[in-house]
């Protein structure tokens, strides 16, 4: 069933420029979704200053200004040649201010020897590493879109062995409910360095838990996890850090927020995620190696990340649990978890938000979970593929349900709306069932997103059905 459209909350309007794909857009605007700030970017050539990139920004507490301020030391960016900014009115990124250097944050440095616990590699993960560009620390992490990075040879796999090493925690570039994502280096390598306070270490067991399974495959459509850590910050607290890759284009919310794609673009994107999906719901024994089953437990685009070439890898695991063991135990400790322990409330299941799921059969409802949300994401990310809206532009980004209940849906108005009503997103008027990859492609959402949790498809399945000559072919040829 189709919900009915709500009014939308006013979006934010940003100056968008991009010099940095060799495009010449100045003087544009961009419509940025509810929440999101603007920002600019900036390189200082001598004397000259030169724009190079403009846009959405995901809101952070460093944005809230009317002006775009800049306050970060230049030593901290690349010798002082580039300059970011954010802020929070409309088309505050045209120009930036500097601030005085004494008002800049300090870098977090974290520095010593101890044991990162890398995980093991099979032969063919250690065949993967490759070279790509090094550009600036903090380029890197304002550069969310665009940049590639140098990657050195890996640190000793031995887990039980200790190496010198250095991390450098440069600008926060993500928050969740439980931990804190920063940009940040490990030996001249640049990373995202997730943190959890004491209060969940819990998770960080979980999520490190999860990664020591995955790391045996080598997965390219998971989050390529480097090592784990703890540490104590300076107010004497102990923190849990999980040292992941960096992904140039960060979180696929944030990326179809300010950039609409092509159909074969945003296939791969799709086709990635379902694959990561798929790989963790399956078991896999080979040889000495082996991988239980597994659910995501909080599949959401803010969980996703992009990289350069547009292909997508599953992040966060700290929901995630093995299917093979005891569901009352959590991994890595005896502390009791709560099978039924929601994600983002947006992409819950009706059989979650109604208290009704299947407990005998918990590896497969949570798998039926996982793939109700992966539903949701499709609808996300296929309203922003521009060949699907031929003679005008795709629609701005919504998340899912947010024309009908906003920003912060409660969990009484999911529970109306997708349990009572049965609703869901509603899709564009130009997808028309007479095409027939469109046909396919709404019938595979519908599949994903059924009512009845047994009716829905595998992640497998989904991933055949995107993988398909249909739904491959170029869909310029059928929509007019």
């Amino acid at each position: 069933m189709c919900c009915v459209t709500g009014t939308r909350a006013e979006a934010r309007e940003c100056a968008f420029s991009d010099h940095l794909q060799g495009a010449s857009q100045d003087n544009h605007t961009v419509r940025c979704s509810q929440g999101f700030a603007c920002f600019g970017l900036w390189e200082q050539t001598g004397r000259e200053v030169v724009l190079l990139k403009q846009g959405c920004w995901t809101s952070q507490p460093d944005c809230l200004s009317d002006h775009c301020l800049v306050t970060a030391p230049p030593a901290h960016i690349h010798k002082g040649s580039y300059r970011f900014c954010c802020c929070s009115q409309d088309l505050c990124n045209r120009h930036f201010t500097e601030a005085p250097v004494s008002a800049a944050p300090p870098v977090l440095q974290y520095t010593g020897e101890t044991r990162c616990h890398p995980l093991p590699q099979n032969r063919h993960s250690r065949q993967m590493a490759g070279a790509v560009t090094l550009v600036s620390l903090l380029f890197c992490g304002y550069r969310l879109f665009t940049g590639q990075y140098r990657v050195p040879t890996p640190p000793p796999r031995s887990v039980q062995s200790s190496y010198a090493y250095t991390i450098y925690l440069y600008w926060l570039i993500g928050r969740g409910r439980y931990s804190c994502v920063y940009l940040g280096t490990l030996n001249e390598r640049s990373v995202a360095v997730k943190v959890y306070s004491s209060a969940h270490r819990q998770k960080y067991i979980n999520e490190h838990y999860i990664y020591s399974l995955l790391s045996l495959q080598q997965q390219p459509s998971i989050t390529h996890f480097l090592c784990a850590d703890e540490r104590v910050d300076s107010e004497g607290d102990t923190q849990f850090l999980i040292v992941m890759d960096h992904y140039a284009h960060g979180c696929l919310s944030h990326f179809l927020s300010h950039t609409s794609v092509d159909w074969t673009s945003c296939c791969r994107m799709m086709h990635g995620i379902t694959r990561g999906l798929s790989f963790l719901h399956s078991e896999v024994l080979t040889g000495d190696e082996s991988k239980p089953a597994l659910a995501h437990r909080d599949v959401s685009s803010t969980n996703v990340l992009v990289r350069s070439d547009l292909s997508c890898v599953l992040s966060d695991f700290s929901l995630s649990m093995s299917l093979a063991r005891d569901p009352r135990h959590l991994h890595g400790d005896g502390d009791s978890v709560a099978i039924s322990e929601v994600g983002t409330l947006r992409y819950l299941a009706p059989e979650l938000l109604a208290g009704a799921l299947d407990l005998h059969e918990y590896g497969t409802a949570l798998k039926q979970v996982d793939v109700y949300a992966l539903g949701l994401l499709f609808w996300e990310a296929f309203r922003r593929c521009h060949d699907l809206f031929l003679g005008r532009p795709a629609p701005h980004f919504q998340l899912a349900f947010d024309s009908e209940l906003g920003q912060e849906p409660s969990l009484e108005d999911m529970h109306m709306l997708v349990v009572r009503d049965k609703s869901r997103p509603c899709f564009p008027l130009e997808w028309r069932d007479n095409i027939s990859v469109l046909r396919q492609l709404k019938d595979t959402m519908e599949d994903c997103w059924d009512q009845d949790a047994e009716a829905r498809l595998s992640a497998h399945c989904v991933e055949e059905r995107l993988s398909s000559p249909t739904v491959l072919h170029d869909v310029s040829q059928q929509v007019d």
